[in-house]
This record gives C-alpha cells, structure tokens and sequence, in this order.
C-alpha cells in the first residue's frame, strides 16, 4: 500500500511538473505573440490580419495611419469601404478564392488614403497556421506603389513619343523630300527638253511639298525641346494683334494656294501675359490645320474676346469637320492620329499635340467644336496683361 502511494505521489508531482512547463510554454506563446504584432505595429507596412470567417480582426498602426480611420472602422470587412469601386471586385475575388484554396496571393489594387485620395496598393497575402499547424486564417502585407504606377504610365508615354518620333522620321519626314527631289528631277528634266509647260505646277508641288517639311521640322524641333526641357519659357506682356498679323501673313501663300480667304474680325490691340515663341507656334499650327482641312474657296476666321480676366482666341474654318471620336483622339500622341487634308495634304498631328503643351505651359486652355461637313472652330485661351 505504502508502496503504491509512493508511485502515486510521484506521478501527480511529474504531471504537475509537466503541467508547469506546459503553462510556462503557454505564457512564452502569448509573450510571442504579443511581440508578434508590438513589432507589426511599427511595421513600414500596411499589416493586416483574418481569421476563419475570412472577416478580418487586426490591423496595424501604419495601416490605421495610412488610411486614417479606427480599427473599429476597419474591423470585419470595413476596410473594403476604402477600395476604389472599379478594383472592389476583382480585389474581393482574388482574395476568397485564394482563401478556399489556402493559396498565397498578390495582388493590386487602389485605396483611399487620409486625404481622400486614392492610391495605388499591392498587397501581398498569404495563410498563417498555429504551432500545431492548424490553419487561423490569413495574414498579408501592403505597400503604396503609386509612385511606381506613375513611372510605368509616365515610361508609357514616354515610349509613345519615341514610337511617334520614329514614325515621323521614317515616313512623314521621307514624303516631302522625297516630293522634293522627285520633282526637282523632273523640273531640271523640262528645262533641259524645253518643255516649259508643267514647270509651274512641279514648282507648285515643290513649294508645297518644301512648306510642309518646314513646317514639320519646326514642330520636331519645338517639340523636342520641350520634352528634353531645354525650351526656355519667357513669358512677357506684348500686343498680339501684330503676331496673329506675323503669322497669317507667313501662312498665306499656302491659303492662296487654294484660294482660301483668312479673314481677321480682331481688335485693334490686345495685351496678353505669355511666351510670344510659344504662341507663334501655336497660331501657326492651328491656322496651318484649318487650311489644311478647308476646300478650295473656302474661309478661315480668326477672332478674339475676353472673358473673366482670360482673352479667348478662336480659329474658325469651313471645312469638312471633325466627328467626336477624332476629337477625342487630337491632343493623344499615344493615338499617332493624323487624316489627310482636302488636297490629300499630309500631316503627323504632332502639331495640336504641341499646341496643347504650349497653351498648358501658358496657364491656358485649348478646346475644339466642330460639325462634320460644316467646319471646326479651335479655341485657346491666355491670361489677359
């Protein structure tokens, strides 16, 4: 008997001894775990947890920050309050069937930050298991990638101003020296021959042919200094009557050309804050364009009118219009879009695209209205001296 309380004893000291460890270990748990997420909190990033419902139950202080909102705000799937609506679903969708399949996910998406504004998030969520490898639910890791997002579009339009570029040297740069060339031969071939009757018109279509490259290279240029930053802006108070006057007096050869009449309806003096080199450019385009796009005999009207400290310039044609689609495409360089004019002239349509700039970097506006079939009135506003 004696001997048997003996054992008994012993086995309830091991049992409480074992117990004493298993609780130790306990503690040392629960002391890991909140050290677990004390680290999280002051994690550089947006930690966020979920549990078996797939609702989700933690979030720490740089996700509250980021977002500005309460963990209670948060809690369940409050936090979806913040997604953008056009990301909530695919969003909603990659994050359940990852959860079903026990799968690690990531994924991007845009949240609203403290500000109200959205930015772009890509979260990164995988599944978390206890000690005894029972699954708990997931946990996951975002960072703010809106920066990044914004180089990629920015290196976008980057490579379609190079794609531009190379499509105007290859083609639309070669058509008018190859015109050039083609009918200088054949004028030198006339002249040798005496055959004086076509002389005219190849010397027509040389003018025309030399007037289009000219004008394309001085885009080229504009532009290129633009991009690269080397265009100075020197922005200045001067009348510009006398440079609507310089302009339309430059394009008017090409205007008789098809007996186009260019009719001004301008005050006698205007004074505007802006860069006269840029604003050259930009009259030149736009008359340019409507000649480009008016049939033979036809009118362009340049007028002008203030409105709220900002002066209105409008170019008018009676052309053959532009319908809403074209519109929308004009002032796109990623669209690469250009239509022929009513003599088959051809074009690159950097020209608007340039214009756009200009009027932009001159804290003004450019806009178009037009009626396919009746003509096309291009409008660009300037601070007023």
């Amino acid at each position: 008997m004696d001997t048997e309380i003996f054992f008994l004893t012993e086995r309830i000291e091991e049992l409480e001894r074992e117990n004493s460890i298993l609780r130790q270990q306990q503690i040392e748990i629960i002391e890991a775990k909140e050290l677990y997420l004390k680290i999280f909190e002051e994690f550089p990033a947006l930690i966020w947890r979920s549990r078996l419902d797939k609702l989700c139950d933690y979030f720490n202080k740089t996700w509250l920050d980021f977002t500005g909102r309460t963990m209670e705000q948060e809690f369940g799937n409050g936090w979806a309050e913040g997604v953008h609506p056009d990301d909530f679903d695919s969003c909603v969708q990659t994050y359940v069937a990852a959860f079903d399949k026990r799968q690690s996910f990531l994924m991007e998406y845009r949240m609203k930050n403290k500000l109200g504004e959205y930015c772009w998030i890509r979260d990164f969520g995988r599944p978390f298991y206890d000690l005894d490898n029972t699954f708990l639910g997931y946990i996951g890791s975002c960072y703010d990638i809106t920066e990044n997002k914004n180089n990629e579009l920015e290196l976008i339009e980057l490579n379609a101003t190079k794609n531009k570029f190379f499509s105007i040297i290859a083609h639309d740069l070669k058509n008018p020296f190859n015109s050039i060339i083609g009918y200088s031969e054949l004028l030198i071939d006339h002249i040798k021959g005496k055959e004086y009757g076509k002389l005219e018109d190849y010397a027509n279509i040389i003018l025309q042919s030399s007037n289009r490259a000219m004008d394309l290279l001085m885009n080229l240029m504009a532009w290129a200094q633009s991009q690269s930053g080397r265009m100075d802006f020197n922005p200045e108070c001067f009348d510009i009557i006398p440079l609507v006057d310089d302009v339309t007096l430059l394009v008017n050869g090409i205007a008789k050309q098809k007996s186009i009449l260019i009719e001004s309806t301008l005050p006698t003096s205007i004074q505007v804050n802006a860069d006269k080199q840029m604003i050259s450019t930009v009259l030149r385009n736009l008359i340019s364009n409507a000649i480009k796009f008016t049939m033979p005999e036809g009118k362009i009207t340049i007028s002008a009118f203030d409105k709220q400290n900002q002066l209105i310039v409008s170019v008018t044609d009676t052309g053959v219009g532009i319908s809403q689609e074209r519109i929308d495409k004009l002032f796109n360089i990623s669209e690469g879009y250009s239509t022929p004019g009513t003599q088959d002239e051809k074009g690159t349509g950097l020209g608007l695209i340039l214009c756009k700039e200009f009027i932009n970097k001159n804290n003004g506006e450019i806009w178009v209205e037009s009626k396919s079939g009746i003509g096309t009135t291009l409008y660009f506003s300037l601070p007023l001296a």
